[in-house]
């Protein structure tokens, strides 16, 4: 009897000893900081790391996120997320890119660590990669990003790439007929197209993409030959895309393609032709996690997720670039040019040009 009792005491023990280690280890994992579960992760193997990221997710259960998708296209995609995913609540806020940043930056200075994650165009990231706001998260789901688009990798581990949005020429197929229409970018300096093209007013992914194609030097010298040839300047990519389909004017020199391609999809009279001899400019589209984010776990498996089949198919299903997979309109041996952002002091000269050659031409 006396036997079977100091067994029993320690058994006692060693469970008090068990469950005082289980609770150690989750107030360590409840103190860690979003970047120490970052490193972590980085040395799993691929299934511990994603048996880690759900359980974690559980736990968490919600995820506070701001999309720029749009509308309808931003919810379906968070949809799909959550049907793969139901135990995560995601809260989604949808807005432009550079508003996006602006609010992140907002909350943060006030110390209210509201959004988690947030999908930002790369041109935007500057004003908040000054803050210091980023959580590095390396993921081995970037390794299958094609040879083509390693360009919009970060070195530091930013940002997870996974689409990416154009600025490519476009014409009014009943205004110019293809063998009158333009074949490059320095084309629209053309007198046969003056004041029949258009862009939106001074913006810089657009700005930042020809400076990257051309250098400086001829990017300025474009620029002069452009704003003598009298551009229309007008905001609103998919408002100039309509009035150019209507026949206000025959040349888009700033758009997203993707826009008149869902017309051209949807009516195949559309007059609406892309010049896929230019060069397209190409910039990501990518998923940042805020490094005082309040779910770790979750914004990492969101963004893993962005890159899986699933979420591609329906990138290019929404005539998107994916960065996986075939593009919905453009041919595979189209020439992409991939920019990310640069300097304050470059894009301060871009806008300079800009000025002196268009701005006052408005």
């Amino acid at each position: 009897m006396k036997r079977v009792m100091n067994c029993l005491k320690l058994f006692l023990v060693a469970c008090a000893v068990l469950t005082v280690s289980s609770a150690d280890l989750a107030d360590a994992a409840a103190s860690q900081s979003p970047e120490q579960l970052f490193a972590e992760l980085a040395k799993l193997k691929p299934e511990q790391r994603g048996k880690r990221l759900e359980e974690g997710s559980r736990k968490e259960g919600k995820l506070n996120f701001i999309h720029t998708f749009r509308g309808k296209l931003a919810r379906e995609h968070v949809r799909l997320f959550e049907k793969r995913y139901p135990f995560i609540k995601v809260e989604m806020a949808d807005m432009g890119s550079q508003d996006a940043a602006e609010r992140f930056i907002a909350e943060e200075t006030a110390g209210r660590h509201l959004t988690d994650t947030i999908s930002l165009a790369v041109p935007d990231l500057p004003v908040i990669l000054k803050q210091d706001l980023l959580a590095n998260y390396s993921t081995p789901v970037t390794s299958r990003i094609p040879k083509q688009f390693e360009g919009f990798l970060d070195k530091q581990n930013r940002w997870v790439p996974y689409y990416w949005s154009e600025h490519g020429i476009s014409y009014n197929t009943n205004l110019i007929p293809p063998d009158k229409a333009p074949k490059s970018w320095q084309d629209l300096c053309n007198t046969a197209y003056k004041g029949q093209v258009s862009f939106d007013p001074p913006e810089t992914r657009f700005m930042v993409g020809l400076y990257v194609l051309m250098g400086e030097e001829k990017f300025q010298e474009w620029l002069k030959c452009m704003g003598q040839n009298q551009p229309i300047i007008q905001r609103g990519h998919t408002q100039r895309m309509n009035l150019m389909l209507s026949g206000d004017h025959a040349v888009q020199g700033d758009n997203f393609l993707y826009v008149g391609a869902e017309e051209k999809k949807k009516d195949p009279k559309t007059p609406y032709a892309i010049v896929y001899s230019a060069p397209i400019l190409a910039y990501a589209g990518v998923m940042i996690i805020n490094k005082n984010t309040q779910s770790p776990h979750a914004a990492a498996l969101f963004s893993d997720w962005t890159l899986s089949e699933e979420s591609q198919k329906y990138i290019a299903a929404e005539f998107r670039g994916p960065l996986i997979g075939k593009h919905p309109y453009l041919p595979d041996n189209i020439k992409v040019v991939t920019f990310g952002y640069v300097s304050d002091d470059i894009v301060d000269r871009l806008h300079g040009y800009w000025n002196q050659y268009i701005g006052k031409k408005k």
